[in-house]
């Protein structure tokens, strides 16, 4: 999924009412308003599978943030596969309208449960998601302990060194979540005193270690 900064002509606002009308959607089970918000060629190849299972078991939804053209939505679904996902979407304005033409979606596994069904084969595909899972269990618990250095100790020297001598976001934060990974990707929804923001993180392995590579923060329009 690319990731330019804007789509000219699509303002936040217009993107985070695009994200809230993906959510009534789902809620609606209305897989046919869903694919008229999706380009076609996205449709066809992945998004009328992706969202199949959001669309027959969401129960509730609610946009999280923008960035640039990308709007990430939670969705619970109970009684799916995962009982939550989120949804990046990355919008494209056509025919003076935005459309969806790629998503990526996340999800949580419970690694517990995966080891003890004893499927060696899944835990094996599942490495990388693993293991970036429970490094972003550790950065949460230092976010919710508001310990700067041990946020800052899970941080790469290049991606530390990118962000200027800047602090961690903890002044102000009442929580943090994991609250989903696909790949070497994690999700963390911080609630801050003033706003909420969805860090996406992106690890790496350095030295025997999984550390932050890479962020992008997802945050709602201004009010």
């Amino acid at each position: 999924m690319c990731d330019p900064a804007a789509v000219q002509g699509v303002d936040d606002r217009t993107l985070w009412a695009a994200a809230g009308t993906v959510c009534g959607r789902l809620v609606a089970h209305d897989m046919d308003a869903l694919r008229a918000l999706t380009a076609k060629e996205l449709w066809d190849r992945a998004a009328a599978e992706e969202l199949a299972p959001l669309v027959e078991h969401a129960v509730a939804a609610r946009p999280l943030g923008v960035l640039g053209r990308h709007t990430l939505l939670h969705a619970a679904t109970p009684g799916a596969a995962y009982p939550a996902y989120v949804v990046e979407q990355q919008w494209t304005p056509a025919a003076g309208r935005p459309l969806v033409e790629d998503e990526r979606l996340f999800t949580l596994i419970d690694r517990a449960a995966l080891e003890a069904a004893g499927d060696s084969d899944r835990l094996a595909r599942l490495a990388t998601k693993l293991a970036a899972q429970d490094a972003a269990l550790g950065y949460v618990d230092a976010l919710n302990d508001h310990d700067a250095a041990a946020v800052t100790a899970m941080w790469t020297p290049d991606f530390a060194a990118g962000r200027a001598g800047a602090a961690p976001p903890v002044d102000g934060l009442r929580s943090a979540e994991l609250i989903g990974s696909v790949g070497p990707r994690t999700l963390v929804l911080c609630r801050f005193a003033d706003r909420d923001e969805t860090q996406e993180l992106l690890w790496r392995p350095l030295d025997g270690r999984i550390l932050v590579q890479g962020q992008r923060s997802f945050r709602p329009p201004p009010a």
